[in-house]
């Protein structure tokens, strides 16, 4: 059987001869030095969901039920050093995420105007209290989202009590088809169209202080492009010169430089792809090649500065978006020669070298589309925007637990495609795009409360 190409097992010493990935070593490691879910999630660039399915994996591999436990191991094995840095870990206990709620079996949703709680209410914990909880809980579900059932939804209901949406600092300059990614709370943009032509004007937003910082430059203007982090650094690969002929290009950027540097480029010169991160490494989906549109699978190693062929996509596409959720990545929509697609395939890494294939169809978008904004939260999928064969393409948000996809609250502007979509905490950052069957970019940026948190503190 060939080995996995995605995952490179390091020998972990267990008495039972178990192995550890190089993420659960990260993972390990850190919990040996006190870090908590949220930090590693942070350090990593995952979802603290994420965070604790490792360790679950790492405590059954190791034949451990505590983080103490898990520490100690760690420093009897060699994986960390006994420094002052290596201090035992508080045990976390699991919390009570309270979340926009999704019915194991629901129904189609009557249109009702919306009705929002406040961001964020805080009880104390009485009989009634928590029935109150639950009912907030349920009325979230019911008055916030649709349910979209296979078939385009009706008109969205778009009263609010307190808007989700809200403008915030508009982009420096106008621009579409950028490149977009969040890396330590704060969103860096590349490249792009602009009305002055292709660009490679690289912008950071500090969400604290709702302001725009000019940065080095990428070094070749490039648009239709996606970037993804990976150890600390913003890797863009690829995109569509001035000269509207893809590249093979790869720059990455240190953000704690401000600096660029050339690393591998791609085997093929490619543009409108979908790139995500995963377990350290980047993975890149289909596009165009300047000939036509792609099916290729493509990851690349930073350690070893090498990209490898993986299994290719069902169909081929460009355009189309990526996302990671619940350790699965999903490739959504795009296009090809037979137009706008609806398509959402699973891609399990893990699966490459077996005899599973690592591709499996899952619940298609309800409206077919194109060059939208897709960001993973919370193990969800969100999208926005797009291009398709109607006009007010739904905002929506796949829930992959249950194969489901639900709409929400539209964003509160015109019709926009070539768009990004960035996840900051709670947040959906909308950045950019053009007015659908327009060229004109636009220096839009709006946020959208995903997530409302409801403190409870417990009384005893």
């Amino acid at each position: 059987m060939e080995s996995n190409p995605l995952e490179a097992p390091l020998a972990s010493g267990t008495p039972n001869g178990a192995q550890l990935s190089e993420r659960e070593h990260e993972i390990l490691r850190l919990v040996a030095t006190g870090a908590s879910n949220k930090q590693i999630a942070q350090q990593l660039v995952i979802s603290p969901n994420t965070v604790k399915v490792h360790l679950r994996n790492i405590f059954g591999k190791i034949g451990v039920a505590t983080r103490t436990e898990a520490a100690l191991y760690a420093i009897r094995e060699g994986l960390v050093q006994v420094t002052s840095d290596v201090r035992l870990p508080a045990e976390e206990p699991e919390p009570i995420p309270v979340m926009e709620a999704v019915p194991t079996n629901p129904q189609p949703l009557p249109d009702l105007p919306v009705v929002r709680p406040q961001p964020a209410i805080k009880f104390i914990i009485w009989p009634a209290a928590i029935l109150a909880i639950v009912i907030l809980i349920l009325a979230m579900y019911v008055f916030d989202q649709r349910l979209i059932a296979g078939q385009p939804p009706t008109q969205p209901a778009t009263t609010a009590v307190v808007p989700r949406w809200r403008a915030l600092a508009s982009l420096p300059t106008a621009r579409s088809d950028l490149a977009a990614v969040t890396y330590d709370n704060q969103i860096y943009i590349t490249g792009g169209n602009t009305p002055t032509g292709v660009t490679g004007a690289t912008d950071r937003y500090d969400p604290a202080t709702n302001t725009w910082t000019n940065l080095a430059p990428k070094p070749l203007p490039v648009t239709d492009v996606q970037a993804a982090v990976v150890g600390g650094l913003i890797f863009v690969p690829g995109g569509l010169a001035a000269d509207n002929k893809p590249v093979k290009n790869l720059e990455v950027y240190d953000p704690r430089q401000d600096r660029w540097e050339q690393r591998a480029p791609l085997p093929t010169a490619l543009s409108a792809y979908a790139l995500v991160a995963f377990e350290g490494r980047l993975l890149l989906f289909g596009g165009w090649d300047g000939q036509g549109y792609q099916a290729v699978v493509y990851a690349y190693s930073p350690t070893q500065d090498t990209w490898t062929q993986l299994t290719s996509m069902p169909v081929t596409r460009a355009f189309a978006g990526a996302a990671v959720a619940a350790d699965r990545i999903y490739v959504l929509g795009g296009m090809n020669n037979a137009g706008a697609l609806s398509r959402n395939d699973e891609y399990v890494p893990e699966n490459e070298g077996t005899a599973t294939s690592p591709w499996q169809a899952r619940a298609p978008l309800p409206q077919a589309r194109y060059s939208m904004g897709v960001a993973g939260l919370a193990d969800n999928v969100n999208l926005v925007g797009g291009t398709g064969a109607t006009v007010g393409l739904s905002s929506l948000r796949y829930y992959p637990q249950t194969d489901q996809w639900l709409a929400f609250e539209p964003p509160p502007t015109q019709d926009l495609t070539g768009i990004q979509l960035a996840a900051v905490d709670k947040d959906l950052h909308l950045i950019g795009g053009r007015p659908t069957n327009q060229t004109a970019p636009v220096v839009e940026h709006l946020s959208y409360q995903a997530i409302f948190t409801i403190e409870i503190p417990i009384m005893h």
